[in-house]
């Protein structure tokens, strides 16, 4: 397909506009196999000039490109033509474009890099919303119409979640439990090791609220000094401490009409907590030194790696303030607990990592692919990528096992031709100094007891340390270090 086809037969029809050639000719052959007519333009003008001509069924179209950038293209296409689907393509990483974008009109996203067939699969997907919502108009009620926008939006979370995230089962129940909640204005607490998404959970249920049109704005709790953390939350006025020269709204004004995600949630201190606990019941706040109530209006996120019941029990954590906030609850579940996601995520950020360094990586070997599932990752996504990205550095052209750099070695008992090893044979013998192989083996032991202890105990640490025969700081501690966590 070339970048001048405006024309010609077909059902559905798929308009491509982007800058790349090279992206619009894989585009084109790759919807063309998948029952499209495909046509093809590279900015902003030739494309509104294509939807005169002839109306498409659905347009693909960038962010960025010359003349008119792709928000501008997008809001005139809505505008004269709010009936055609159009899905635009960010950068893997933009959650804030998708939400200017669905703001805007557009039906869906993609995040660059996507996989063929998703992007094939959303576009049938919202050419049939479409024909759907066509139908729904000229014959559906009120209520009907916004069961279908329901509906939609309930899609594209789900669309956005398996391209970022997986479509493993977990995810998938993940994904359902937000889809529920994610339109409401319940708390919610996001409960998920370091590392597995939390805060792309907390930024999607944003971006599919009532408050996506509104600022989303977060705080890590764990990065504010004690002392400084009500001011920061709450503002001050000119003169309420030594350096208050001026005054300061803080977070929850800032968040009015949108988002406030409180990130490690169970590292406030007991002070703040009962501040925070009083606002969210009144719904009004006073700025540190003033005297005037002002109402706040934003919804509440919060995300901790920790069990907050057991920093209930310990007395770190209001018990108050954990109902309060406890309107609903996800857990985002470790990479080692949905294995299905890492070569999907692995190659997104092979794809990602490609545009960044400006060179080809033609993908992952058996043997990697094999040492990338055979890791327990305890750093979750997070560590995944750092892993990828520095493969991808590594490799001159595919990416082999031995660019797989990892801090401690796999956990699992298959060879790479996935066929069952004994421990011993998994040895990293010639490959690691003997002290440093001791080290990951005992911590690897110390973590699959603390777990096993756990499991028994129902997550009860004063039952894991008897168990275990050890004082119940050290479980403590040892919790933490490993970032386990028990529901």
């Amino acid at each position: 397909m070339n970048a001048t086809a405006c024309s010609v037969e077909a059902s559905p029809k798929a308009l491509i506009v982007d800058d790349d050639q090279d992206l619009c000719d894989m585009l084109s052959l790759v919807l063309s196999r998948g029952g499209f007519e495909v046509s093809a333009t590279h900015d902003g003008n030739s494309a509104l000039s294509c939807v005169n001509q002839r109306m498409p069924d659905v347009m693909l179209l960038d962010v960025r490109m010359p003349g008119p950038d792709g928000m501008e293209v997008l809001r005139r296409v809505h505008s004269r033509h709010p009936q055609l689907p159009v899905v635009m393509m960010t950068s893997f990483a933009g959650v804030s474009q998708a939400v200017e974008a669905i703001k805007a009109g557009a039906a869906d996203y993609l995040a660059k890099p996507f996989d063929n067939r998703h992007a094939v699969s959303v576009l049938k997907q919202v050419v049939k919303q479409a024909e759907d919502s066509a139908l729904a108009g000229a014959q559906a009620s009120s209520a009907g119409t916004q069961a279908h926008t329901s509906a939609t939006k309930a899609s594209s979370l789900q669309s956005h979640l398996r391209a970022t995230m997986g479509s493993s089962p977990r995810v998938q129940r993940l994904v359902g439990d937000m889809a529920a909640v994610a339109e409401s204005n319940f708390s919610v607490i996001i409960q998920g090791e370091t590392g597995t998404g939390k805060e792309l959970v907390a930024h999607t249920l944003h971006a599919f609220s009532a408050r996506a049109a509104g600022p989303f704005i977060a705080v890590d709790c764990g990065a504010i000094a004690a002392s400084l953390l009500e001011s920061e939350l709450f503002g001050h006025e000119k003169g309420a401490f030594t350096s208050a020269d001026s005054r300061s709204i803080g977070k929850f004004e800032a968040a009015a009409g949108g988002t406030l995600f409180l990130d490690e949630i169970g590292n406030m201190p007991l002070q703040a907590q009962a501040s925070m606990l009083r606002v969210l019941q009144e719904r009004v706040l006073y700025r540190v030194g003033g005297q005037q109530p002002i109402k706040i209006d934003a919804r509440v996120l919060v995300a901790t790696h920790e069990d907050l019941q057991q920093a209930v029990e310990d007395g770190r954590f209001r018990e108050d303030l954990w109902y309060r906030l406890n309107e609903f609850q996800l857990c985002v579940p470790p990479l080692r607990e949905r294995r299905e996601d890492i070569l999907h995520l692995a190659e997104q950020f092979r794809r990602q990592a490609e545009i960044d360094l400006a060179k080809p990586v033609a993908g992952f070997s058996a043997a990697a692919q094999q040492r990338l599932l055979a890791f327990d990752w305890p750093g979750n996504v997070r560590e995944l990528r750092a892993v990828v990205r520095r493969a991808a550095l590594l490799a001159e052209e595919q990416i082999d096992v031995e660019h797989i750099r990892l801090r401690s070695r796999d956990r699992s008992t298959l060879a790479a031709d996935g066929a069952p090893v004994s421990a011993a044979q998994a040895l990293p013998v010639g490959e690691r100094s003997m002290r440093e192989i001791l080290l990951d083996n005992k911590q690897q032991l110390e973590r699959a007891l603390l777990g096993k202890a756990m499991g028994l105990a129902h997550g009860n640490k004063a039952e894991a340390a008897r168990l275990l025969q050890v004082d119940y700081k050290t479980i403590h501690n040892k919790l933490k270090q490993f970032g386990l966590q028990h529901q």
